[in-house]
């Protein structure tokens, strides 16, 4: 079997055979065309060595059987065996109902996708501002760091899956990268008007413009990868940090000098020339003072009026482009505003826990239409299931989010669904549609969590988090990332499926709808960063993730997979699209830095549609090349005569 139908097409050409044709003796040579029954079953090795996209291109009759034989049918799916689904289990037999199931998991993925922005807005962020408020990060360096590693795991995961082992994950990667600064960075421009740190932005920028030619450069100076070029890469992003920390270190300095020279010139004598200076440096300061922290800050929204029928959607961007920065939030108050020694340790407790469950916010709920409410319903489901997991770590919140009862059941039950689920994904068995549940390793871990679930109950109260509490950060952020890369995964298996049944290329799908797919962390962080007033946070993330992607993700990942090492690898990394990649990120790269320019690296919705118009360009482009109305930019294969 072939991982790319193209394969037929070069067949074809050499041979001057129709595709049918060529269809037909592939079908002859692995014995499944229709007398399967009547011939000598294939050797295990020919099963072993199959590819399950190829599979798809079978009678539909003789799918069920070959895809629960094909061991690369096992290695591509996630949790759930979409295709044994689709082909046993709904005995999907021709192209309607084919299409029909393809709708369904379109609809499941979008259900992932609810799940991850739960996930994503209600745990995830809130755990990294507190993180970064800890660490005595600023907005750039928070987002070149922390936000840029949660986003970019389910990335790194994904491209160590058997999945992605010989695909083109250059052009996968540089395809990531466009949408990205494109989609993500054009949201944030749009949402929110503001000015940029000018030498962060550019700084950032040119260091992932090195990586992508870097990279470039590497694959394709021996048509292959090797251990020294992975490290080459991964030194690079070691470079990158230090630059970053020392500027973080170097600002600070600064600061301290012009407080310095600030406390001496107002001891001196009163003068026009001192006045002028003062105020100069004082001006000097403030800018400096802005970008020396990271401050939690409220992030609800003023209520909307419900008599108006306006949509939440312009109603998010309006508010978000009007309003100012939002306060800070006293972390200390909301942490004890509850709080009476008059009160029983266990004051409310049962209360307090069926609250904590609730899955609706009765605001919210209050404020929301008719729409909303449906939405709010959907989500319902996803969110208890979560709320059960998953603690919620969140300044903001009365308490921090503290609940009694529901944190104690959460040290039990959130580290043997982390290890479970790991173990399950590592494992990689699967007796019917779904892995094989595995508890081997995940319950030995009641052995420690029980106990201490016993003693936390015991010396907590329920007015007050623990000082502890903070140490929960270490369960919400590890289930988060659990979370995100299962739905992330799962996003990526069903979109290819569906563009595979609607008879598009695995190249096609991966630039297009699988990269999509990837950056909705990404878009769903940006989002959620600007409506709270992380705007600057949110757009550093925008160039740091790709450098991410290309120096860390890819560095990691040609360190653990072998097939890169092969001589002439660098073509099937490079893909059918790579060049295409390659030209749209240059594009993009210099074109972003032309309008931060121009508007004196300030936002404005002009920028974002610019940048949208060029996304929607490479996707008309991509589709053109897809259909054979434009040639791709890259070099034809050359094969020699037979």
């Amino acid at each position: 079997f072939s991982n790319r139908r193209d394969i037929f097409k070069v067949n074809m050409v050499k041979n001057q055979t129709s595709l049918d044709d060529e269809f037909e003796y592939f079908l002859r040579n692995v014995r499944c065309c229709n007398q399967l029954t009547n011939v000598l079953p294939l050797s295990e090795t020919s099963f072993r060595q199959a590819s399950c996209i190829s599979v798809l291109y079978l009678p539909y009759d003789n799918r069920c059987m070959m895809l629960q034989r094909v061991h690369n049918c096992h290695d591509i799916i996630g949790y759930f065996n979409y295709f044994e689904i689709m082909y046993c289990f709904f005995h999907v037999h021709d192209k309607i109902t084919e299409l029909c199931v393809s709708f369904l998991c379109l609809a499941i993925a979008i259900i992932f996708l609810l799940l991850m922005s739960i996930v994503v807005d209600s745990y995830f962020l809130p755990v990294l501002k507190i993180l970064s408020v800890r660490l005595r990060m600023n907005e750039s360096v928070a987002g070149a760091t922390l936000l840029v590693f949660g986003a970019s795991c389910p990335n790194l995961v994904a491209n160590m899956l058997p999945i992605r082992q010989g695909s083109a994950m250059f052009a996968s990667t540089i395809a990531d990268s466009v949408v990205t600064v494109l989609l993500c960075g054009g949201l944030i421009c749009y949402m929110k008007p503001f000015k940029m740190d000018g030498f962060v932005v550019v700084r950032d920028l040119l260091f992932f413009w090195l990586a992508v030619e870097l990279l470039r450069y590497l694959m394709f100076y021996n048509m292959h990868m090797s251990r020294t070029d992975s490290l080459i890469l991964l030194s690079v992003y070691a470079l990158y940090l230090v630059i970053i920390l020392a500027d973080l270190w170097l600002m600070r300095r600064s600061i301290r000098k012009l407080q310095n020279e600030i406390t001496a010139m107002e001891k001196q004598s009163i003068t026009e020339e001192r006045n002028r200076k003062l105020r100069s440096k004082i001006m000097a300061l403030k800018n400096l003072l802005q970008n020396d922290h990271i401050s939690i800050r409220h992030s609800t929204l003023q209520p909307r009026d419900p008599d108006l029928q306006q949509p939440l959607g312009i109603h998010l961007a309006l508010s978000t482009l009007n309003q100012a920065k939002a306060e800070s939030v006293d972390y200390n108050a909301t942490r004890t505003i509850l709080h009476s020694k008059s009160n029983s340790k266990n004051s409310r407790l049962w209360s307090d826990f069926l609250e904590s469950l609730n899955p609706i916010d009765a605001t919210n709920w209050r404020l929301a239409g008719r729409c909303e409410r449906i939405y709010i319903m959907l989500k319902c489901p996803m969110r208890l299931l979560v709320t059960i997991l998953v603690p919620v770590v969140d300044y903001e919140l009365y308490k921090h989010g503290w609940s009694k009862l529901l944190n104690c059941t959460q040290i039990v039950t959130n580290p043997f669904f982390v290890i479970t689920a790991v173990h399950m994904k590592v494992q990689n068995r699967y007796s019917s549609w779904y892995t094989d549940t595995n508890v081997r390793y995940s319950k030995w871990s009641l052995c420690l969590t029980v106990p201490l679930a016993i003693i936390a109950f015991f010396h907590t109260r329920t007015d007050l988090p623990p000082p502890y509490h903070f140490l929960f950060i270490v369960l919400t952020t590890s289930s988060s990332l659990v979370i995100i890369v299962i739905c992330t995964s799962e996003i990526d298996v069903l979109l290819l499926i569906v563009g595979i049944v609607c008879n598009m290329s695995e190249h096609f799908v991966n630039i297009t709808f699988g990269c999509i797919g990837n950056a909705l962390v990404n878009l769903l962080a940006s989002y959620s960063m600007t409506i709270q007033g992380y705007e600057k946070m949110a757009f550093t993330a925008v160039f740091a993730s790709p450098f991410f992607n290309t120096v860390v993700t890819m560095g990691i990942v040609f360190l653990h997979n072998k097939k890169v090492l092969e001589p002439g690898s660098a073509s099937w990394l490079n893909g059918e699209h790579g060049d295409n990649c390659y030209i749209f990120i240059s594009i993009t790269i210099v074109t972003t830095l032309w309008w931060l320019l121009i508007l004196n690296f300030n936002t404005r919705r002009s920028a974002a549609i610019f940048s949208w118009s060029i996304f929607l360009v490479f996707l008309l482009y991509a589709a053109a090349v897809e259909w054979d109305l434009v040639h791709e930019m890259g070099k034809d294969e050359y094969y020699p005569p037979i």
